[in-house]
């Protein structure tokens, strides 16, 4: 970008490309809240866990961990069945990233795998 503008008057492409970028940033984000608004029933129940005290009624709960916002959303997919994969394509990160919110997430509800954690979290009527 900023040789663009040392070597000529290219202004017109350098905010062509920041606006683009600018916008692209903002469809992201949209993106983001609008699928918090979908999952936001589930997010408020397991949000609403951490309000409850007593670690009897927090046993079998998600939020045993205190878990992030963003390693809510990642938990709340994992019970959904998706993979990391396509975590990773929905919430516009790295299958890494995912890989490493799920190690931190398995570490904090006291869970050794994925299987574990679906097992001990999925609802039971499903």
């Amino acid at each position: 970008m900023p040789i663009l503008t040392v070597i000529g008057d290219y202004q017109w492409l350098t905010f062509t490309v920041m606006n683009l970028a600018f916008y692209a940033i903002s469809v992201i984000e949209v993106n983001r809240y609008l699928r918090f608004l979908k999952i936001k029933p589930e997010a408020f129940e397991v949000f609403a866990f951490q309000k409850v005290e007593g670690n009897e009624a927090l046993k079998n709960k998600i939020i045993y961990g205190d878990l992030t916002r963003r390693e809510v959303e990642i938990a709340l997919s994992i019970l959904r069945g998706l993979s990391y994969k396509e975590i990773a394509r929905d919430f516009f990160i790295a299958e890494s990233t995912v890989s490493k919110h799920a190690s931190n997430i398995f570490k904090k509800t006291a869970v050794k795998n994925r299987g574990q954690f679906i097992s001990r979290f999925k609802p039971k009527n499903e």
